[in-house]
């Protein structure tokens, strides 16, 4: 039958209902995301639902959201509670608790189907929304109307005929009770209801499916978005395909498909655009369980079937496996496929899952694990369900390739829409929602708007394509004519020389930081994009030069044209040396920092000019001004660098000049040194000079802090001297030489320990030197030179101790000492050893007039010695005294008093 125009302004009105409808989604902890009309997501978290699985949410045909609810309670696009908006008797815990279908011509009409959870029993009901109430926040005038008594957590919706934009919702009954329309639902029943222009059909179609067995309330019920076909998930009953008719509601030719163990009962189900691929997410067996809330280890995979194999059920592929508790699938207005993210019944995580390209089999749908961020509010289990036919796949009238529905024109322009021609097709183009008189393949728009293209096919089913696209025109960016003027300094005075057109930058776009700019050699080659010029280092074909510069914005394209005149100055500035500078003390590697600014004044001066001043390090960066110093500068090329000036006046080169930059090196001087002087040497003097190195000393002079100015100079006194050299360049640098005291040592004290088992001597002197000690008797050196002035175990006897200076060397000095002893035994046998007998240590200068006597056992004095004398030779009267012991009494010149015995052997 031959559509009538009334039919497609039907038609046009169910159409409408997919547009934006889908935009904005809110489900989970709080959650929420928004779909732009270029499919770019926003996280939202503005939402009030804390739901574990049931939701839903709609927005009007532009995208902006009028409720949302969790089957329970209906929040208004303000998010606050809508009037009469509470007691809904569906349930967050309800698998799909609720979806809202628009009346088909009323755009402020909607219903909320709801359905309660497994435990609940409250069934299918509906609830009307009336938009034009509150000021147009709307307000529920009808609630709880029972459509099923007892069902499952099942419930979705189709476009029945788009003529008439009736819309199929269809929910099951898995238990047996009491419902509408006759005495009793019989379980495994699907019920169709229809909603029409004048509401909701009570009386649905019933499909009772022998076999099918559900007897778990939970898991999705989705449509293809084509409406022919109907998926089944339950966790105990497994995933159930079934056929269904637009034109009758009813349901057939059920398929069972098996998912192989473990993780393998079914839950979320969702179609692909293109109708032929299935996917289900599938978990572990948390309904064995008896309380869900208990905790246990989940795991989660995700299968793909492919409805177009001979064999559905031999498709799977599970396409991820992981460590996840059960989730939900559902299409979304950009073409993919989402998936909700949850840990455990109670916990959720912030991000859900995409199938990019579910059209495609294999790794092709490119499955991205937690690719969207929901700014750290929660998924749970669910996600909000809509009509399956607002995600029809839809035809690209924009034919650019994008997948994007948004089009930015610029102004000015035209641009043609179309879908190329389908023979007996009928084309209705439509702008804003009003049918256009256009009924060709193509529509050439100039003005914004939302565009629709609806083909009828005219196969008398109703069949057709659509297509919509978004258009928005933008405004060109401003461009100014500007001109570049450049200095002749590539070594020919010819008025041909390079430029860096980017230097024009500011001029031709009024300053704007959001456009760029290309070069083309004429306004033609501009518009066309062919033949752009390279900016940097452009060489001009003429004096003067007009090129074209398109001035295009950063984010639409859009241009405009300009003319960039080029001109080459001749006038030119001379080279400047920079006064040279000393290196830098303690661096001295030839890198100094200079100010530029003090150079600019200079160059200004030389050259009778006020002109800013620019420096590069390289002609070709001063020619093209890229790479621009700033000051302080600090040179890169030890002790001489040269570096260019630019000279511009009004963004005009001036002239380009070398500038010099010379650093002078330092004195090489030897390092700080010390020296001693020998003060026992005092008036004589020592030699100390400025320590040149690797040069002539001739080459500089000197300035002492004594006040000398020769290279050497002879001190004979303690301190620090200072002397600063400088070079022809009159670079200084300056040294410190001290001079520190030494000395002959002086003697202060000797402490003795004689007349023991272990005699000692301690020396005690005074002066500036370093010291060390040695002893020495009568044959010579006793004890070896050491820094211990300490000396023990010394025999009896008269020692020299000397004392030498280790510093400077400054000399020795030396004393006696006597160590007083007696001999144990002698033996006067005449053998020239030990023939007498007398105390040791005792000479003309120690101790002479000490008085020794000598007695016999007997107590008899035998002889009276003075101890200057040769001793006792053992004889009394002149007769040999026998073998034996004698005894002594030494009183000592200083008064100390020694008795003891010795023995005399023969």
């Amino acid at each position: 039958m031959k559509k009538t125009l009334s039919c497609i302004l039907f038609l046009c009105l169910s159409v409408a209902f997919g547009q934006r409808q889908a935009a904005n989604w809110y489900f989970g902890e709080n959650a929420g995301i928004q779909f732009d009309r270029n499919y770019n997501i926003t996280a939202l978290s503005d939402g009030r639902l804390f739901t574990k699985e049931g939701c839903s949410s709609i927005s009007d045909n532009n995208g902006n959201l009028l409720f949302y609810t969790d089957g329970s309670t209906v929040y208004n696009r303000n998010h606050s509670i809508m009037d009469n908006g509470r007691g809904l008797l569906g349930n967050e815990s309800s698998t799909q608790s609720a979806i809202v279908i628009p009346n088909p011509v009323d755009s402020n009409i909607y219903y909320i189907f709801t359905v309660g959870s497994n435990n609940s029993n409250t069934g299918m009901k509906y609830s009307i929304v009336d938009m034009t109430l509150d000021s147009g926040l709307g307000g529920v005038t009808l609630k709880n109307r029972n459509l099923i008594a007892l069902c499952s957590e099942k419930i979705a919706a189709v476009l029945k005929d788009c003529e008439t934009g009736t819309i199929w919702v269809v929910g099951l009954s898995n238990f047996q009770g009491t419902g509408i329309g006759a005495p009793t639902d019989p379980v495994d029943t699907f019920h169709a209801f229809e909603v029409t222009s004048t509401g909701i059909n009570t009386t649905p179609v019933r499909t009772t499916i022998s076999g099918l067995s559900i007897r778990d309330a939970r898991g999705y019920l989705k449509f293809s978005p084509d409406g022919t076909q109907l998926a089944c998930a339950s966790p105990n009953s497994g995933l159930d395909l079934f056929d269904f008719d637009l034109d009758t509601g009813i349901v057939s030719n059920r398929l069972h498909l098996n998912i192989p163990a473990p993780n393998n009962e079914p839950y979320g189900a969702e179609f692909s655009p293109n109708n032929q691929v299935l996917y289900v997410t599938a978990s572990n067996d948390y309904f064995n369980q008896s309380d869900d809330n208990l905790p246990r280890n989940h795991h989660s995979k995700l299968i793909q079937f492919d409805l177009t194999a001979p064999d559905i059920e031999s498709s799977a592929l599970v396409i991820d496996n992981r460590d996840l508790y059960r989730s939900a699938l559902q299409l979304g207005p950009d073409g993919k496929i989402y998936r909700s993210m949850a840990e455990t019944y109670e916990s959720g995580l912030p991000f859900l899952s995409t199938i990019e390209n579910p059209n495609q089999l294999g790794a092709g749908c490119d499955y991205q694990h937690q690719s969207i961020s929901l700014g750290g509010n929660n998924s749970t289990q669910g996600l909000p369900p809509f009509i399956a036919s607002f995600f029809a796949e839809k035809i690209d009238i924009i034919r650019n390739g994008q997948e994007s529905t948004f089009l930015g024109i610029c102004d000015g322009e035209t641009y043609t829409l179309g879908f190329g021609n389908t023979p007996g097709a009928t084309y209705t183009w439509l702008q804003n929602g009003t049918i256009l008189p256009e009924t060709g393949t193509e529509l050439n728009v100039n003005q914004p708007g939302l565009y629709e293209l609806i083909i009828d096919l005219n196969t008398g089913d109703c069949e057709r394509l659509e297509g919509q696209a978004i258009v928005e025109f933008y405004d060109n960016p401003q461009a100014f004519d500007a001109q570049l003027i450049q200095c002749d300094e590539d070594g020919m005075q010819d008025g041909f020389t390079s430029f860096n057109l980017n230097e024009a930058f500011s001029d031709l776009t009024g300053g704007s930081n959001t456009v760029f700019i290309e070069f083309y050699p004429s306004a033609m080659d501009a518009e066309d994009g062919s033949g752009m010029l390279n900016a940097i280092g452009y060489n001009n074909l003429s004096n003067p030069e007009i090129l074209f510069a398109k001035v295009i914005d950063n984010n639409t394209g859009c241009h405009s044209i300009s003319q960039l005149r080029l001109e080459v100055s001749s006038t030119q500035i001379g080279d400047y040396l920079v006064p040279g500078v000393c290196d830098e003390l303690n661096s001295e590697d030839g890198i100094n920092t200079f100010d530029l600014d003090e150079i600019t004044l200079a160059i200004q001066a030389d050259n009778s000019l006020t002109f800013p001043v620019s420096y590069y390090e390289s002609y070709n960066d001063a020619l093209l001004e890229q790479n621009e110093l700033v000051s302080p500068y600090t040179n890169t090329n030890p002790y001489n660098q040269r570096i260019f000036s630019r000279v511009e006046n009004n963004n005009a080169c001036y002239g380009i000049g070398q500038v010099i930059l010379t650093i002078n090196p330092l004195p090489e001087l030897k390092g700080d040194e010390t020296f001693l002087y020998c003060l026992n040497d005092y008036p004589e003097t020592i030699t100390i000079d400025a320590g040149i190195l690797n040069d002539n000393p001739q080459n500089y002079t000197y300035n002492w802090s004594s006040g000398q100015d020769t290279y050497e100079i002879g001190i004979n006194e303690i301190g620090v001297y200072t002397v600063t050299a400088t070079n022809i360049y009159g670079c200084s640098k300056s040294r410190n030489i001290s001079i520190e005291p030494s000395n002959i040592a002086t003697f202060e004290s000797f402490d003795i320990v004689d007349a023991s088992p272990n005699n000692s001597i301690t020396v005690f002197v005074s002066g500036e030197g370093e010291y060390d000690y040695a002893l020495f008797n009568e044959n010579g050196l006793f004890a070896y030179w050491q820094q211990d002035n300490v000396f023990t175990n010394v025999p009896p006897g008269i020692y020299t101790v000397q004392v030498r200076d280790l510093k400077n060397d400054c000399g020795i000095v030396e004393e006696l000492v006597s160590v007083i002893g007696f001999p144990k035994f002698f033996t006067p046998n005449g053998d020239g050893s030990n023939d007498t007998w007398n105390v040791k240590g005792v000479s003309g200068m120690f101790q002479p007039t000490t008085r020794i006597l000598i007695f016999d056992r007997y107590g008899k004095l035998l002889k009276e010695l003075s101890p200057l004398s040769e001793g006792w030779d053992g004889t009394f009267n002149g007769n040999p005294l026998p073998t034996g012991g004698y005894w002594f009494s030494v009183q000592l010149e200083d008064g100390r008093l020694f008795k003891s015995h010795f023995t005399l052997k023969r």
